[in-house]
Formats: C-alpha cells, structure tokens, sequence
C-alpha cells in the first residue's frame, strides 16, 4: 500500500512538472526565439544537492562524450555555462530561451544587446532576492565607490608585493622549493592584502584556520573575525548570524555567529571613531573602510542604533546594516574571486613555460636597475603581458559566469541585431558571459585555448607594447554600465603585481614522475583547471592533484 502511494505520488509530481513545463514553454513561444526544455532548474535546491551525485553515475555508467548528450540533459548540469562556452551561440544565434518548470530566462550574446541591458539598470535590475534592491542602488553605489582612490591602489601594490615576496622566499627556503598547498598559500596572501588595506595593519601569518578550537575565546580583531565571516560565507547568506546563537546551537555554529556579531561591533566601533574624527575635521588615512563608514547616517551611531531604522523622506547616508553588507559583499569579492583568478593563473603558467619567460622578459625590462623595495606603482601601467596573462586567465576562468538581470515592467523590448525581442516583466535576462568571451567571431581561432598573447595584438618593443581594448560588451569578467564591479582596479592591481614580484626572480613548475614527460604534465594540468565546479564560484575540484615547485633563478637583477 505504502509502495502504491509513493508510486502515485511520483507519477502525479511527474505529471505536474510536465505541465508547468510545457505552460512556460508556450509563455516562451511568444518571445519569438529559440527554446530549450530543461526537466529541472538549474538552481532547484534539491538537484543542487543531488546533481553531483546523478553527473558522477552518469560519467561511470555512460561513459559518452559531453556533447553526445541531449540538449534537456546538458542545460540541466549547474556547470553549462562552463562546459558549454560559445557552443550554444553557433546553434541557436545570439539569443534563445532556457525553460524549465519553474519558469525561463533568456540568454543573450550578441554585445550591443548586452550592453543594452547593462545600461538600462532600470529596466533589467540585479535579482531582488540576490542583490540590493533598485531604489536604494544609487546610494549604495555612492558609498561602495568611495574608498576605491589611487591611494587605496597604492596600498594595494606595495602590500602585494611585499606579501608575494614572503611567500617566494618560505617557498624557496622554507619549503625547498615544493609548493606545500598553492590554494592555501593564496589564500593566506589575498587575505592579507585585504585585511591590511582595510586596516593599515600588516600581517603575515598564514594560518587559515582561525576559527577557535577547545572553547577558547575568539581573537576580538577585524582580521580574524573577517577570517571567519569570510570562510563561512555561504552558511551565513542561509542563516542570519543573530539565530546562530542559543543554548541550542552547536558550538562549531555558535562560533561563527560570535564572529559575525563580533565583526559587526568592530564596525560599529570604528563607525563611532569615524563620527567623532568628522567632528573634529580630522583627516583619515586612504583605507578601504574609512571612507565607507563615514557614510554611516550619523543618527545610527550618534543614538547608538545598530539595526535598520526608517525614516520619513529619502535617505542619503546607509544604515549600520547596509554597510555591514556592502563591507562584507567588498570582502567576500575581494579576497575569493582574486584567489581563484590568481589559482587558475599561476596553474597554467607553471603548465606553460613560455608564457612564464614572454612575462618575465617584460618584467625585468620594466624594473631594470630596482631594488627590491624600489618597484613605484607607477609601473602597474607598464606590465601589460602580466596584465594579459590576468586578463585570459579572466576570459576563460572568470569566477563569476553569469551577470543575471531580472525584467521589469519598464523593459518592453530588447533589441538583439535586427530582432526586436518582447520582453514580459518577471523573466531572468542573462548576458552569457563565458559565451560571448569563447566566441570565435570576437577573439579569433582556437577562441577555448589558453593564450595570453592575444592581448598584446601588436608586439613591439618590451615594456612599450599595448593591451588589447575588447569590443564592448565582449567581456565582462566585472559585469558593465552604471552597475560594474567597483573593485575592478584592486583586484587587477593585485593580481599584476602577484605575477611581476614571482616571475621576476622565479619560475614555477610541475612535478612529475620519472614516466611522465613534459607534454603528458602538461595535459594533466590542462585537464585538471578544467575539471570546476560552480558552486558560488568557479574553483577547480580537484587542484591537490596537482603539485608545483618554484625554482629561484639565478643572475637576474
């Protein structure tokens, strides 16, 4: 009897899906463009939990090539974006509708479109249950945008720098050359430099286990709380810290709870300082927090409110909460999407010598005759192979491969080339970024390889050649218009200045055994940064895989 129930209730949840599939395909129909069925939503948060296990019997038990499965089993993957790239533009044109049961987002690349929708912010918004709502964008933008000076840039370079030295030399001597944990030692070194633009406090330790073992109290500093916020970012997107909290709570939870409530009195106490600094017309160091918490509305901090207030008419400043948010989306932004850039890049230059020495080339043209403690930040403008090696590594790797938008009522139409395309309020509108920056018609042959210098489409002489300028709306690793990413700079600063500081005076490599030979290393490195996930954000799944070592090269000044 109880089989017989389940049965049914299978067979009617099937019959449902079905009709709600084929309701949405019919909405999909009047958009005039071509339509791909799903059975499940990508984001359905049941096959998110199941889908690695269903893709793991799949690859065991039809071991088939990725493109021989169909379009309703391919789109359905989380990953699609990646493993898809610019494949679908060829089949289905610049612009076609994904439908699952729950309802259809359009995808779009083709770039005067894309850059239509990047700026008419108003009428294709950020997700409301993903982003900051529309009326309040303006002043966030405002406030997020401030602390972004050259000063803060500055800072940026030479923390980099000094923190990338550090890391060579414990490599190199420490370590004798074997790369313990290459995602751990980033990890260490982005932490670093973004707890020490944030504070103006130095640090090198590079432990990245922070959190609190044995009941011991936790270390009441911005940076180790940060640590914790940062490494627990996805469970406290699920939960609000104020219910991580309680008798009830495990500790393991409760300890993440006392350190995001810890990092927002942090807050709240440089906020008091900042009000009183404003008082007395003192001057503030460039800082990335600095400028941020004067944005604070001082009726928060001055009648010692903590929490979301309302008030009659418009407000300008931000509330304590707001800029919690905005303080961890910079943080979260800044310290893990820099990372994974930085991971995939420096993989691939160890699988690449060549690039590594084309880099080096330039950069020792460019410091000639500097000292160590030399390297002025004006030399940022000067590295543009370090530059390029970023930026493909960016094109291909980019750790976040979606910009989704959300229609509005406003949004009416979308013109895609010669095709003015209807759009109903309520609809995802996705500019395909990995899509279009895969796209042969944009960036020439073999558009999947790995190849910096295709951002130096002229060379010439070391140290005076220029960076490619992409066709707008062909790359957006940043997202684009109004509402771009305004830590662009920061994490292009650093991740110059990561590479010039290493391939300056070391090479890396990969180890390999005594059968292997250097093609063979090569194309299990190849296969191991493509094997990613796309949970919150590109990372490879299995980079212990790989081990590299980083050899000091001898007589170069």
């Amino acid at each position: 009897m109880i089989i017989l129930l389940l049965l049914s209730a299978a067979l009617a949840y099937l019959a449902w899906t079905l009709i709600c599939l084929e309701v949405n395909v019919r909405k999909a129909r009047a958009l005039q463009v071509p339509i791909v069925r799903i059975p499940v939503d990508g984001n359905n948060n049941i096959w998110v939990i199941f889908q690695p296990l269903v893709w793991a019997v799949l690859d065991r038990c039809v071991p088939v090539q990725w493109s021989s499965y169909p379009d309703f089993v391919r789109f359905s993957h989380r990953n699609w974006h990646f493993l898809e790239k610019s494949r679908p533009n060829a089949r289905f044109g610049p612009v076609w509708v994904l439908v699952s049961p729950t309802g259809m987002s359009l995808h779009v690349a083709e770039p005067s479109a894309i850059l239509e929708i990047f700026s008419r912010w108003k009428d294709f918004v950020r997700p409301n249950h993903k982003y900051i709502g529309l009326d309040d964008w303006p002043r966030h933008r405002r406030a997020i945008a401030a602390p972004f000076s050259e000063g803060l840039m500055k800072q940026v370079w030479d923390e980099t720098l000094r923190q990338t030295l550090r890391m060579t030399h414990d490599w190199t001597a420490k370590y004798q050359a074997k790369i313990p944990s290459l995602e751990r030692e980033l990890r260490a070194l982005t932490f670093n430099v973004l707890a020490a633009t944030a504070f103006q406090e130095s640090h090198d330790s590079k432990d990245s286990t922070l959190i609190p073992e044995n009941g011991e109290a936790i270390t009441d500093t911005y940076r180790d709380t940060l640590h914790i916020v940062l490494e627990n970012a996805i469970l406290l997107m699920l939960i609000p810290y104020r219910r991580l909290s309680g008798a009830l709570v495990p500790n393991g939870l409760a300890k993440i709870g006392h350190a995001a409530a810890l990092f927002k009195s942090i807050l709240m106490k440089m906020a008091t300082e900042e009000t009183a600094a404003i008082d007395r017309d003192d001057e503030a160091p460039d800082g990335l927090l600095t400028p941020l918490v004067r944005a604070l509305e001082s009726h928060s901090v001055r009648h010692g409110q903590s929490d979301d207030f309302s008030r009659k008419g418009k407000r300008a400043g931000l509330s304590a909460d707001e800029i919690l948010g905005n303080i961890f989306a910079i943080n979260f932004a800044g310290h893990d999407t820099i990372l994974i850039a930085l991971h995939f890049s420096l993989t691939l230059l160890a699988a690449n010598p060549d690039v590594q020495e084309w880099m080096r080339e330039e950069i020792i043209t460019v410091f000639e005759g500097s000292g160590d403690d030399e390297w002025a930040y004006s030399a940022f403008t000067k590295l543009n192979r370090c530059h390029a090696v970023f930026l493909e590594t960016l094109r291909l790797f980019a750790p976040i491969t979606g910009v989704p938008k959300m229609s509005t009522k406003r949004a009416v139409n979308l013109q895609v080339g010669d095709q003015a395309v209807p759009i109903p309020p309520g609809i995802e509108v996705f500019p395909i970024l990995l899509g279009i920056q895969t796209d042969a018609q944009y960036w020439g042959a073999e558009p999947y390889e790995w190849r910096p210098s295709r951002w130096i489409p002229r060379p010439g002489a070391v140290g005076e050649e220029e960076l490619l300028v992409p066709l707008k709306g062909t790359f957006f690793p940043w997202s684009d218009g109004p509402q771009n990413c305004v830590g662009k700079k920061f994490s292009e600063v650093e991740g110059v200045a990561v590479l010039a500081r290493l391939f300056h005076h070391h090479e890396l490599r990969l180890e390999r055994d005594d059968r292997e030979t250097d093609h063979d290393a090569k194309a299990r490195a190849v296969g191991c940064v493509n094997d990613v996930n796309n949970n919150l954000l590109l990372r490879m799944n299995r980079p212990e895989q790989l081990k590299l070592q980083c050899i000091k090269l001898e007589g170069i000044s």
